[in-house]
């Protein structure tokens, strides 16, 4: 098995294919790097930035080029000795018309040959479709469902989309036509309550896969897994491995070759010692590590200046678990009512349950899920761990009490009554489908709510930040202790500092955590721009929080960058506006805000004289987190472009084009006359990182 000593992620689109990655090969290897990280290259969406979103695993994705391309780019690293690592992605699909999979669903639905393939509940014998910009009947009303005829078959047409017709629906009205499909169209605000097929978190265009099955296995890895069996691909990364029924045994099916498992370890969580994988993509090393950066009196001081400046005694923990409570109620509503009613089926056949109000096990069910700690457990059959075992007893023990928790605490135990014991693989069953869900409600509850809204120091708000909060991380014994058990048990686990999912990246985090080292400074100036601009149109005090720490770990950054990045924290945030009820007014508030302080120049002259001493002091721990990254156990990786300083907030921010050539100028200088001097002296233009590096 070839092991990486150091990786280098690229993100593949249109816009950077495999010609692109051939021209930098040489660069990579002079840089150190010994294996290429590549993001998932299977034929994607029309235009896709990422490649999660696969509509053909059988086929490379033609945006990034042909397989002759793909194998010079293999030839040209297997001539320097390096190797590929791939990422793919065997939770989802996209449920796009361009998927034929899907799309042979839509019209044949049960009898399709891949009705098996998707995670659907087919109990009311259509999918729903919640892809209408307005309410059914209204839609219908302003003929925007129009029939054709193309290629000599019917097709419904809805704007640009255009949707299966089965047979035997001629010569009706469109309504009775519809009626007699496999799908059922609704407004895209149906499918937080009436969604029925297993969702990527709570986008519902990325359906969930049945990977479980042999037979979807087969089909959706016979082309990676060809590369690996020729040699071309020396090792794979898992994407969302938390979404599949069985991760363990998935794993087990996988080739002996490199493999890194994209799963969030939250605190002290340790990955399944069973599990046939090398690591994790290194989340749980960026926040241990981040953690020495930051001084834990310091930031205790922030704590209570944002408490007093925002007027809140809400904790991390409070906030968090309301925000789970609330992604529930209002991202996964069809989701947790599928849940509640199998949980209520299961309590009707127990002597002791089968009184307790069908409202009581939903809520005790909503409350255990608000309280796990974790994404999820690992349960798969009656034997469970005891790691497992002690967090769900945790989650109900902190939930409430009652017989509805009593009973819950049997059914996610794997624990029927005596009488019971034939049921044991309905409750095995519940627990497995619920371990898929709870992945996603720690995803929407914690990495995209929580940590826009709880914000004394926006650099512990990171992708694996634990739910308790970021002080378990703190300290250089901990770092210390933390890689001493990472040498003993996966010793080649990657170590990440930024990824195409982070929330900022690692020179704007070590920006940010400067404030711990001066948090009455911070709160002085927090206070002196407030007044800048006390005015009614402000925000509010915790959004100006998140404003003023955000262009700080930022700047200089242009409006229009950082304008987007605001709106997308907000919507995020789900305080004020959201994606699926957007406040334009409160936005343009926000935003009228922003605009007032690029054209306040006394505010922008006092941002420029701290921003010297954070960017400063920031730029030293960058520098410290780059040699403790590569000198930690594990396989160091870097991110594109971060060799030198990036200051990219989150997502689609930290995915612009990255500018190669002038790297590629810069490491050639400092290959024939590199003047460590002279690079401290200049240290602003990034050479001195990339020296570093």
């Amino acid at each position: 098995m070839r092991i990486p000593v150091s990786a280098y992620r690229l993100q593949f689109n249109r816009e950077f294919r495999f010609a692109d990655a051939i021209e930098i090969v040489d660069y990579l290897y002079d840089l150190g790097i010994t294996d290429l990280y590549a993001s998932p290259i299977l034929k994607a969406r029309s235009g896709s930035t990422h490649g999660y979103d696969v509509i053909d695993p059988t086929q490379l994705n033609p945006e990034l080029g042909t397989l002759e391309e793909l194998n010079q780019l293999i030839d040209a690293l297997q001539a320097k000795g390096m190797g590929l690592v791939l990422d793919i992605v065997p939770n989802h699909m996209a449920a796009s018309l361009d998927n034929p999979w899907w799309f042979d669903v839509l019209e044949k639905g049960q009898e399709s040959p891949y009705a098996a393939f998707f995670d659907v509940n087919w109990e009311s014998k259509k999918v729903l479709l919640p892809i209408l910009s307005r309410p059914y009947g209204e839609a219908l009303e302003r003929h925007e469902l129009v029939l054709r005829v193309e290629n000599g078959r019917p097709v419904l047409q809805y704007h640009e989309q255009r949707l299966p017709i089965a047979a035997g629906a001629e010569n009706m009205t469109v309504d009775q036509v519809l009626s007699h499909q496999h799908y059922r169209l609704a407004f895209w605000r149906k499918a937080a309550d009436g969604i029925n097929y297993r969702r990527f978190f709570d986008i519902s265009d990325l359906i969930g896969l049945r990977t479980e099955r042999d037979d979807v296995f087969n089909a959706t890895h016979q082309y990676v897994l060809k590369l690996v069996e020729e040699g071309k691909v020396t090792g794979l990364r898992i994407d969302h491995i938390d979404g599949l029924l069985d991760p363990k045994g998935y794993l087990d099916r996988l080739p002996d070759v490199y493999v890194v498992t994209e799963k969030i370890l939250a605190g002290n969580e340790q990955l399944p010692c069973d599990w046939l994988t090398q690591g994790t993509t290194g989340y749980d090393f960026l926040n241990f590590m981040n953690g020495v950066f930051i001084d834990r009196e310091g930031f205790h001081e922030l704590e209570t200046v944002y408490s007093e400046f925002t007027r809140s005694t809400d904790t991390f923990t409070s906030v968090f678990r309301e925000r789970k409570r609330q992604v529930i109620r209002e991202l996964f509503a069809g989701e947790i009512a599928t849940l509640a009613h199998r949980l209520c089926d299961l309590a009707e056949k127990d002597r002791h349950a089968r009184d307790v109000a069908r409202d009581d096990l939903k809520e005790a069910l909503v409350s255990a899920t608000a309280c796990l700690p974790v994404y999820r457990t690992y349960i798969r059959d009656a034997q469970i761990s005891e790691r497992d075992r002690a967090y769900i007893e945790d989650a109900i023990d902190v939930a409430g009490k009652g017989p509805a928790f009593d009973f819950l605490r049997r059914v996610l135990l794997v624990d029927p009554a005596w009488y019971l014991q034939h049921q044991t693989r309905d409750y095995l069953d519940f627990v497995m489908r619920w371990q898929q869900f709870t992945g996603a409600v720690m995803a929407k509850g914690l990495e995209d709510t929580t940590f826009y809204v709880h914000n004394p120091l926006m650099a512990v708000n990171e992708v694996g930040g634990d739910s308790n909060g970021p002080e378990v991380y703190f300290g250089v014994e901990e770092f210390h202790r933390r890689n001493r058990t990472r040498r003993g048990r996966w010793p080649q686990t990657m170590n990440a500092t930024s990824t195409h999912d982070t929330k900022r990246s690692e020179d704007v985090r070590t920006r940010i955590n400067v404030l711990s080292e001066m948090p009455r400074e911070w709160e002085r100036c927090l206070r002196r721009w407030t007044r800048y601009h006390a005015d009614a149109v402000a925000p509010t005090p915790n959004e100006q929080v998140l404003i003023f720490q955000s262009i700080l770990g930022a700047w200089p950054i242009e409006p229009d960058r950082f304008k987007q990045y605001i709106v997308k924290a907000l919507r995020e945030g789900k305080t004020h506006t959201s994606w699926i009820d957007i406040d334009e007014r409160h936005e343009l508030r926000v935003l009228s805000f922003i605009d007032s302080l690029y054209a306040n120049e006394e505010f922008l002259t006092d941002l420029v004289r701290f921003h010297k001493k954070t960017s400063y002091f920031g730029a030293v721990s960058s520098l410290s987190q780059v040699v403790l990254k590569i000198t930690s156990p594990g396989i160091p990786d870097f991110y594109r472009g971060t060799e030198v300083w990036d200051l990219s907030l989150a997502d689609p921010d930290n995915r612009r084009p990255v500018d190669f050539g002038s790297r590629i100028q810069m490491l050639e200088q400092l290959k024939t006359r590199a003047n460590p001097r002279k690079l401290l002296k200049d240290w602003t233009d990034g050479r001195l990182k990339l020296y570093v590096t």
